[in-house]
């Protein structure tokens, strides 16, 4: 069986809905674990996002702004506040001094964890609404995505289809 060729309208229609279903969408994931974010002191959601993404030997603040997809000067605030909760620590990275690697704190190490669980919880309670065929196919989706390099910002907010 082949597969049916879709057209740019089709995709634009496609485009238009999964635009109008994205708020939808990540409202149920809040809602899915409506306590998701107490208990952890006065750190935001980004900044949960990062410390969950840190190493315990760290990461440079190139390499989390890159990650978090934000400029140096939003990264080095980030950082400051995690600093300031007790959350990370800054320090040299050991192959050039020069460079600044932010580590999270054993605090920090046990609030990411706590974080990272809340999120699994929340995921696999949207997940419960999917068949298995579905969750397959929602985790295939999601690693193709991931996996992508982005498109340049000219070309994503072209339409499907449109003239290059």
């Amino acid at each position: 069986m082949t597969a049916r060729r879709r057209t740019p309208a089709w995709r634009a229609r496609v485009a238009a809905r999964v635009a109008e279903l994205r708020p939808v969408v990540l409202a149920l994931m809040r809602e899915s674990a409506p306590d998701e974010l107490r208990g952890f002191g006065q750190a935001t959601g980004r900044q949960l996002q990062a410390l969950a993404r840190l190493p315990r030997d760290g990461m440079t603040m190139g390499e989390l702004a890159a990650f978090l997809k934000v400029t140096g000067a939003a990264v080095s605030v980030l950082a400051e506040r995690l600093v300031a909760q007790g959350l990370a620590v800054r320090h040299p990275d050991p192959g050039d001094r020069r460079v600044v690697r932010l580590a999270p704190t054993p605090e920090g190490m046990a609030v990411a964890e706590r974080y990272r669980d809340n999120q699994r919880r929340a995921v696999a309670v949207l997940l419960d609404r999917l068949s298995d065929d579905q969750v397959a196919a929602w985790l295939d989706i999601m690693e193709t995505l991931a996996a992508s390099e982005p498109a340049p910002r000219a070309a994503a907010a072209e339409p499907a289809g449109a003239a290059r």
